[in-house]
């Protein structure tokens, strides 16, 4: 959750406030953390998650859990310290519930860096009315085409290869290869 949902981040915040000032007691909980280290960096997630939360916005009803993660990562000597709210419908462990914020965010991350890379989608400055919304779209839906076609070469590489190839093209929008 960010600042897009004040009201929900905020009773979200709330609820760990309550559950801290109780020092967890009585309070449906679990928690867990991971220690990774690779690529110059030190990282400590901390995955704490309170089931059947109260306080949260009616507009909410689906919410079975919340969940925290506290992240402290060190890197050529400099520690960052963050923490991230999430709602979820999973009643999962938190083992289970960080593996997939864990996941999701690294989907995320491709993804942008994909469409950064391939598509220069930072570049575009397109505003008018619902034209950027849908120019990601569209962006996504080739992506996905592109990074399911089986040939070799980067997703760059097989965007300028459709450009320019017809059959090529018709390839990647059906989804399979041709003989």
């Amino acid at each position: 959750m960010k600042g897009n949902q004040p009201a929900l981040h905020e009773a979200v915040r709330a609820v760990f406030d309550r559950a801290c000032e109780a020092e967890l007691a009585g309070v449906n909980h679990d928690g867990g953390e991971a220690v990774e280290d690779g690529h110059g960096r030190h990282e400590e997630r901390y995955v704490t998650v309170i089931y059947d939360p109260q306080g949260l916005p009616p507009e909410w009803p689906g919410v079975a859990a919340v969940v925290l993660v506290g992240r402290e990562r060190e890197v050529k000597g400099a520690t960052t310290s963050t923490a991230h709210y999430y709602v979820t419908s999973l009643r999962g462990t938190a083992a289970e519930l960080g593996r997939l914020i864990r996941r999701h965010w690294a989907v995320e991350n491709e993804l942008h860096w994909c469409l950064d890379v391939a598509f220069r989608e930072d570049g575009n400055k397109t505003v008018a009315g619902h034209a950027g919304a849908n120019l990601g779209l569209v962006r996504r839906v080739a992506a996905s085409l592109l990074k399911q076609d089986p040939g070799k070469g980067s997703t760059k590489a097989k965007r300028l290869r459709a450009a320019l190839d017809e059959q090529y093209l018709t390839q990647v929008l059906h989804g399979f290869t041709a003989d």
